[in-house]
């Protein structure tokens, strides 16, 4: 059974684990009825375009080649006007998804009018697989989603779920926080119906935090959340008293991370 879901998957040098990531929206207990790959200008763009083309049944797959690296927010961007759905969901192409997400996710959306969800992200499966339990087909409790919740939170864009109508572009001027950026956008307008899901029902396979790729220099992490919080006051999308909150919030944290990626160098993990 297929839902009116596109799921967007950027790629860039990935192909090694393509293939992880599309088997894990493949074994869904709920199928979405499209699957929009981008690449993002890369080496191996030929191996990835032969991996998206060896699926197909029971889902659309579309694979779009970029010509050059232009960051992860233009390859969203790229499959948020190509998708045809009614929802959007992202997923990172060295992540994966389990079995049940988009069941739970898109269901709620789905039957309460939702414009927008997220949920817990597991940064390291290989550690911690306690968010793939079998939960016995309960419920999964839910809180409140509002456009402080962020604030608070570090959760992965593998975690969103939202209708399109409602979606906005990422802001591709930036190449750090503006995930965060985006959900603080669509979290702040008036009636935005959300609701946070308190069920791990995403993961990758490596810490967030002093790791390889974008999210592993922390200094620029830190950098990308001051600049976000700036643009977000700039545009009238926070409260003083948020801005105040998440200037204040970073800056704890800042220094923790720092201490963190070094205990870990010092480790040899």
């Amino acid at each position: 059974m297929n839902c009116d879901l596109s799921v967007v998957i950027p790629t860039y040098n990935s192909s090694h684990t393509l293939a992880r990531a599309l088997d894990s929206v493949y074994g869904q207990s709920l199928l979405p009825r499209e699957i929009i790959v981008v690449d993002d200008g890369s080496d191996d763009k030929e191996q990835s375009a032969k991996i998206a083309a060896s699926y197909g049944d029971g889902i659309s797959v579309r694979f779009i080649p970029m010509e050059e690296n232009q960051g992860p927010s233009s390859a969203r961007n790229v499959g948020i006007a190509a998708s045809q759905c009614r929802y959007l969901a992202f997923l990172d192409s060295d992540d994966v998804w389990y079995k049940d997400k988009i069941a739970i996710q898109y269901g709620l959306m789905a039957t309460r009018n939702l414009d927008f969800t997220m949920h817990p992200y597991c940064d390291d499966i290989g550690l911690r697989r306690g968010g793939e339990k079998s939960e016995n087909g309960s419920s999964p409790p839910l809180s409140t989603l509002s456009s402080w919740t962020p604030l608070f939170r570090n959760d992965s864009t593998n975690s969103v779920m939202v209708l399109k109508e409602k979606m906005v572009f990422y802001d591709i001027s930036m190449r750090r926080g503006e995930d965060f950026t985006l959900y603080m956008e669509l979290l702040s307008r008036p009636g935005c119906r959300a609701v946070y899901i308190r069920r791990v029902l995403a993961g990758g396979f490596k810490s967030t935090i002093g790791a390889s790729g974008l999210s592993g220099d922390v200094q620029a992490m830190h950098a990308g959340r001051m600049l976000a919080l700036n643009k977000l006051n700039d545009r009238g999308c926070i409260s003083l008293s948020q801005y105040l909150l998440g200037i204040s919030t970073e800056m704890v944290k800042y220094p923790i991370r720092v201490l963190r990626v070094s205990r870990r160098a010092r480790s040899g993990k």
